[in-house]
């Protein structure tokens, strides 16, 4: 089981555990690290390298919110020095419920695309259609 660390900017990640405990219940081996103001990347270094050091040797995706920003590029320069990081930007909901599911997988690295894939196939354009008489709307998830 590789773990996974959600990591953006402001309370970006608290509200992402917030989302998915209230979607699927509360998740083991998942790190939620906020980037908030007044942080160094320093301090931001050191909690990822606390959360990845207490993963046992395993496998760490981290899943960041911006492909370039802080916590992104801070993950990226980790990879470099720490062996079996994975680091993807620009996640949504989906992506991360995707990486839930998939974390018992034997290779992270065999997954991400799939991963990947799940959160790009869950941004969808609204068409507007007319309605008939019968529609209902339904209660959401």
């Amino acid at each position: 089981m590789f773990k996974i660390i959600v990591s953006g900017h402001g309370e970006f990640a608290s509200a992402i555990e917030k989302t998915l405990e209230y979607i699927i219940g509360k998740q083991e081996n998942i790190d939620y690290i906020n980037f908030n103001n007044g942080m160094g990347t320093k301090e931001l270094e050191e909690r990822y390298i606390e959360s990845v050091l207490k993963n046992e040797d395993r496998e760490t995706l981290f899943l960041t919110d911006l492909a370039g920003g802080t916590p992104f590029s801070t993950a990226v320069t980790l990879s470099q020095s720490m062996k079996d990081i994975y680091v993807l930007g620009g996640i949504n909901i989906p992506t991360i419920l995707a990486a839930i599911e998939y974390r018992d997988q034997e290779s992270l690295e065999k997954t991400v695309g799939d991963i990947i894939n799940h959160g790009k196939e869950s941004i969808v354009t609204f068409q507007k259609k007319e309605l008939n008489d019968n529609f209902q709307s339904e209660d959401g998830i």
